[in-house]
């Protein structure tokens, strides 16, 4: 088993000259013959392991046992070792999680802070033939797709797995011939768990009654999806960049040409996307990605609400991934300041200044970038003038009758998250101004008798002025 291990190692790149790795012990016996085997290849390697344990305030005087023969087992191998006490069942009901779940993580946390106090050690875990056969089983059970059926990965995120190719019987012999004594953890023995009903009880069934070699065969088959699974995402990969418009951790855009491609790698590259704004996909299910392969292959202005405030929306010649926080209103909503004649005001949502002048042109000073409308003020009603944003009723005319300010929008191509943050100028429900765009309602004429100027600068330095 020795070579098996070396030879995994050395395929997968696992141990770098001169590294320091973090090693997972628990006591059993898959821990401490991976222990035992790394300890044996630091010569080779010229690595410096220190083994953790994690002490789960679950089994009582036999969870001190355990810790008790993980220490011993160091200092006969003249490794270092930590050890972690945490208090697993109250973790749970804080995280709101089941023991098992719970515990896993805490572990990887463990081993996370570890490996980063050591300067970004490697962290090796005893993941074995069987574990990889069971993950597979479990997540059949549970609906995955092709990544989830392709198992456990030999290094992946810092994490290296040296007995990945190991079956537990192998490691057993390998325990008994070197003389190493192990734990038995008494939970592994219970099915109270999901793992432990696979391992336990359907495992053996599957090996007694369909195919004695079934662990086997199930942990390569496996593998073989693994790496059709590895070059599948880097094909994915290639084509997100291909497909990518704006690719950043609040908002994703991509061509909507993407439609073209078969469902098989949409539904990837749109997976990516969702990952570029939340990392952890963990809550995300089959028909999640499917929503948002619909939003895709749907009409402009669709959208879905998907977990972790992520919004899916189908713009114009894109779809869009956004972060909830910023494809709800914009920051400039419900922004509203009445606007009198010779009076300057500053605008702090926008950071801009605004005069309205009638019937008096101003000058400004050469360095001074300025803003310059001019209206028939005769044709603004008895109103108030405002600058402010939008509102459910405000109407516009730019050429072809009055429209809906919201028509305007959707004609002009204006993203839906944008226009709840876009400052116009409008007396009543009759929009005067919007960006560099006057409504032809307020055009002056050679009949125009008043005529109103309309002034807007940035003077970034003011915002304090009023």
């Amino acid at each position: 088993m020795y070579n098996k291990v070396l030879e995994t190692i050395e395929k997968y790149n696992m141990l770098s000259k001169g590294g320091n790795v973090v090693a997972g012990l628990s006591g059993g016996a898959d821990s401490s013959a991976m222990v035992h085997i790394l300890a044996a290849l630091r010569d080779k390697f010229d690595i410096k392991i220190t083994a953790v344990h994690i002490n789960h305030g679950i089994r009582g005087d036999e969870a001190y046992r355990d810790e008790e023969i993980s220490r011993k087992f160091c200092e006969g191998l003249g490794i270092d070792f930590l050890v972690y006490h945490c208090d697993i069942p109250a973790e749970a009901k804080k995280r709101g999680m089941g023991e098992e779940e719970t515990g896993r993580l805490v572990r990887y946390e463990k081993f996370r802070e570890t490996a980063e106090k050591l300067g970004g050690a490697k962290i090796a875990v005893a993941h074995n033939t069987n574990d990889m056969a069971e993950t597979l089983l479990m997540h059949l059970c549970r609906g995955a797709g092709l990544n989830g059926l392709a198992g456990i990965k030999p290094v992946n995120n810092g994490i290296i797995r040296p007995l990945l190719f190991c079956t537990r019987a192998e490691i057993e012999h390998y325990c008994d011939t070197n003389n190493i004594a192990y734990c038995t953890d008494s939970t592994n023995l219970k099915t109270d768990y999901t793992r432990n009903k696979v391992r336990r009880i359907l495992l053996p069934w599957l090996e007694s009654e369909i195919n004695t070699s079934a662990g086997a065969n199930i942990a390569s088959t496996a593998v073989l999806l693994r790496e059709d699974e590895n070059y599948l995402e880097e094909l994915a990969e290639e084509k997100y960049a291909e497909y990518a418009i704006r690719s950043e951790a609040d908002r994703v855009e991509l061509k909507d040409s993407l439609s073209a491609e078969k469902p098989v790698m949409r539904k990837r590259i749109l997976r990516i996307a969702l990952k570029t704004c939340r990392a952890n996909l963990k809550d995300y299910s089959r028909k999640h990605i499917e929503g948002t392969d619909d939003i895709l292959m749907g009409e402009t202005g669709r959208k879905i609400d998907l977990p972790g405030g992520i919004c899916a929306e189908k713009g114009y010649g894109c779809i869009k991934i956004i972060r909830k926080s910023e494809s709800k209103a914009g920051k400039l909503k419900d922004m509203c300041y009445v606007l009198n004649i010779n009076e300057e005001k500053y605008i702090p949502e926008i950071g801009k200044r605004i005069l309205l002048s009638l019937n008096d042109e101003k000058k400004f000073s050469n360095d001074t970038k300025v803003y310059t409308k001019k209206a028939d003020y005769d044709k603004i009603n008895s109103e108030p003038i405002e600058i402010r944003t939008r509102r459910a009723g405000d109407r516009i005319n730019i050429g072809k009758g009055s429209k809906k300010l919201k028509d305007y929008m959707i004609d002009e191509k204006i993203p839906s998250e944008k226009r709840n943050s876009i400052p116009l100028l409008a007396c009543g429900g009759r929009v005067i101004a919007i960006g560099g765009r006057l409504g032809m309602d307020f055009y002056i004429t050679e009949k125009t008798k008043n005529i109103l100027y309309i002034y807007m600068w940035e003077e970034a330095r003011n915002e304090g002025k009023s």
